[in-house]
């Protein structure tokens, strides 16, 4: 600053008055950045959070295309009288009853390995008296599919169908 600015017009010097000066005090720059660093915290888990989220979602989305590539190939299995009591075992086998735990095998999709669970069971039969009694004649097919290491029943696919035979009659 110019010295001339401080020079009253009678030549004397006159003190310059610092209270009117406006800026930030050091505590006020502190509580700024305290601030600033718990909103980029939130913004940097929120960050990690949905990072997690989406690796999740496409492990369901892989899952989602193992049981459905399965339920295809159940469908793809005529409901005959040679497949309806054939073992279940993929991808040769048939459309034979499991046990209600299911047939549980590990298959990797991807680089990622999944536990599938299939429970086929028998819902109805034909009646006694008829040809065949005893017989299937619809099947409930369950297919679970959970990654591996999954912490959560929400990371699990699900898809249930039924199948039925051509056999003629009211059952």
């Amino acid at each position: 600053m110019n010295a001339s600015n401080n020079v009253k017009q009678d030549g004397s010097l006159v003190a310059r008055n610092h209270s009117q000066e406006q800026g930030f005090t050091l505590i006020e720059t502190a509580i700024a950045l305290v601030i600033m660093m718990i909103i980029s915290l939130g913004v940097a888990s929120l960050f990690a959070y949905a990072t997690h989220a989406n690796g999740r979602a496409d492990d369901r989305e892989l899952a989602m295309t193992i049981a459905q590539r399965r339920l295809e190939w159940f469908r793809t299995i005529p409901f005959t009288t040679q497949t309806r009591q054939l073992a279940y075992s993929y991808p040769t086998g048939g459309l034979g009853a499991t046990s209600t735990a299911g047939v549980e095998e590990t298959v990797t999709n991807a680089g990622h390995s999944f536990r599938v669970t299939t429970i086929v069971q028998n819902t109805s039969f034909v009646p006694s008296g008829n040809p065949d009694a005893g017989a299937p004649t619809v099947k409930t097919i369950q297919i679970s599919v959970t990654p591996l290491g999954s912490v959560s029943t929400f990371d699990s696919v699900t898809i249930t169908t039924q199948r039925s035979t051509q056999v003629i009659g009211n059952f």
